[in-house]
C-alpha cells in the first residue's frame, strides 16, 4: 500500500473527496514527522508506538572490500506493533 491507497481508503470511508482526504493524510503525517524530529514518542492505541532512539556509534565494514568503516552515532525510528495489530491472522 502507498500514500495514494491510503488516501483512496480514508475518502471511501470518511466519505469525503479524494482532495480532502489527501489533505488529511499529509496533516497527519506532518504532525507525525514534526513530533518525531522533536524525539516525541507516537502512539496510537491498537496500532503501535512510533519511538525515535539513539543509535550509537560502531564500527561496520564495508561489504565490497572488507574495509572498516566508522558508523556515526545518531538517531532513529523504531515501530513496535500495538497487541491488535500483533495478532492479524490473514482469515479476514
Amino acid at each position: 500500500m502507498i500514500k495514494v491507497d491510503i488516501v483512496n481508503e480514508v475518502s471511501r470511508i470518511a466519505e469525503i473527496t479524494k482532495v480532502k482526504a489527501e489533505v488529511a493524510v499529509d496533516a497527519v503525517f506532518d504532525a507525525m514527522r514534526t513530533s518525531m524530529m522533536k524525539g516525541d514518542r507516537i502512539e496510537l492505541r491498537g496500532f503501535g508506538v512510533f519511538q525515535v532512539k539513539p543509535r550509537k556509534r560502531g564500527v561496520g565494514r564495508n561489504p565490497r572490500t572488507g574495509k572498516e568503516v566508522k558508523i556515526p552515532p545518531g538517531r532513529t525510528i523504531r515501530f513496535k506493533p500495538g497487541k491488535e495489530l500483533q495478532n492479524i491472522t490473514g482469515n479476514d
